[in-house]
């Protein structure tokens, strides 16, 4: 078999690696930024930081996202992310489940609590218990909305706002990725440059396609 290319298919190939091999490292990157966003970050850009706690019998981690929209609590949930259920009652929704853990008050005398943060200049955080329910709160930005299982006492495991976390690994592996997709192009640019003409290298001689 018998396999031909013309110089400009060459060159074409060349051109579309080198392309494609920026784009990855463009990609890479984007993904790495849309990772570094934390609390912190969130709060200093006037969002609200939602922080959930599953309680002590759950194996669920506490867990935190920067909620953008927040004209309630049951939107800034949603917002970051959060999947909820609800029951009707002679009162209206509640909310009774978060990503799938909906305590039992019969049988634990549990529930999901409700808090609202106001963070200091520390990035400390002074909880207040809500009077209300999600669906009549009006979180203010900068503020942190956190749930908590439990029987009313507890109070939310988020003290203080962690720093933006140092580079790690995922970061060193977009570096990485960056590096190679830029030996890439320039290994594509080089190849199409030879075959062009555009430069050339004495005693190379070039395989007829």
């Amino acid at each position: 078999m018998t396999i031909t290319f013309s110089r400009v298919a060459l060159t074409t190939l060349a051109v579309t690696a080198t392309t494609l091999s920026l784009s990855t490292a463009v990609n890479a990157q984007s993904s790495l930024l849309d990772k570094t966003l934390d609390a912190r970050q969130c709060i200093d850009a006037d969002n609200v930081w939602v922080s959930v706690d599953y309680g002590a019998d759950s194996e669920k981690e506490p867990e935190g996202a920067c909620a953008t929209e927040f004209t309630d609590g049951v939107v800034a949930l949603e917002s970051a992310g959060f999947e909820l259920t609800f029951e009707d009652s002679e009162f209206g929704k509640y909310l009774t489940g978060i990503n799938g853990v909906v305590p039992d008050w019969v049988e634990t005398e549990t529930y999901w609590s409700y808090y609202s943060g106001e963070v200091a200049d520390d990035y400390s955080v002074d909880y207040t218990y809500y009077q209300v329910g999600a669906s009549d709160s009006r979180p203010e930005g900068g503020t942190v909305e956190a749930w908590v299982v439990g029987t009313g006492e507890e109070t939310p495991a988020l003290e203080t706002l962690p720093e933006t976390p140092a580079a790690t690994g995922s970061s060193e592996d977009g570096g990485w990725i960056a590096v190679i997709a830029g030996l890439l192009a320039l290994i594509g640019g080089g190849v199409a440059a030879l075959y062009q003409g555009l430069i050339t290298i004495p005693g190379l001689v070039l395989p007829k396609f």
